[in-house]
């Protein structure tokens, strides 16, 4: 049986990198549409994951800020 989707999702990640200077910030956002069973901790690690195989730099990064929400305006309505 295939699992149902769960609809599109809104993420954003800011991770921190260290640096000569102190440290550097950086930003990331997009859609995911999760199956069914993920969690946000599911969502948490692949997101992250997939950042840091696409940017090698962020190997060491700390996760500073993470949210993931419904990618709708109207949460209420269908």
């Amino acid at each position: 049986m295939e699992a149902v989707s769960q609809g599109s999702y809104f993420w954003i990640m800011t991770m921190q990198v260290p640096s000569e200077k102190g440290a550097v910030l950086y930003n990331y956002q997009g859609t995911v549409t999760p199956a069914k069973h993920n969690t946000r901790l599911d969502l948490f690690n692949e997101i992250r994951k997939n950042l840091t195989g696409r940017f090698p730099h962020l190997g060491d990064a700390i996760v500073v800020t993470f949210d993931v929400q419904p990618n709708r305006l109207n949460p209420g309505n269908s």
